[in-house]
């Protein structure tokens, strides 16, 4: 299968509560990949995923926070910190709108705010 330079496809992942491994399960490539082409056979040609041209296997841990995602505010002595964390596996597509709100509330922290 030829690629353009640059070109590629992302095939992943899984949903592991309690899993923390840092290490890829070769089980769970294995099954992510059958997945993948048994839904769009298209990947190798038909040819399996035998076909697939594996460049690398990551483990990425997100953790989730049970009461959601929390982005906000709070005063700790002096300090303002500006909490953004519970994303779970949705975090990367979330992370533009979120850096967003992030620098509003940085800016109205420090009185920039353009409300």
């Amino acid at each position: 299968m030829a690629r353009a330079s640059g070109g590629g496809t992302i095939l992943g992942g899984t949903y592991q509560k309690g899993n923390w491994t840092p290490t890829v399960s070769d089980e769970e490539a294995t099954a992510v990949m059958r997945r993948a082409v048994e839904m769009c056979p298209q990947l190798t040609g038909g040819k399996g995923i035998e076909a697939l041209s594996v460049i690398a296997k990551r483990v990425g841990l997100r953790p989730l926070r049970q009461k959601g995602l929390r982005l906000e505010k709070e005063r700790i002595g002096a300090d303002w910190v500006v909490h953004n964390y519970g994303h779970a596996g949705w975090g990367y597509q979330a992370s533009y709108g979120c850096s967003y709100a992030v620098t509003a509330i940085v800016e109205g922290i420090l009185g920039r705010s353009k409300l």
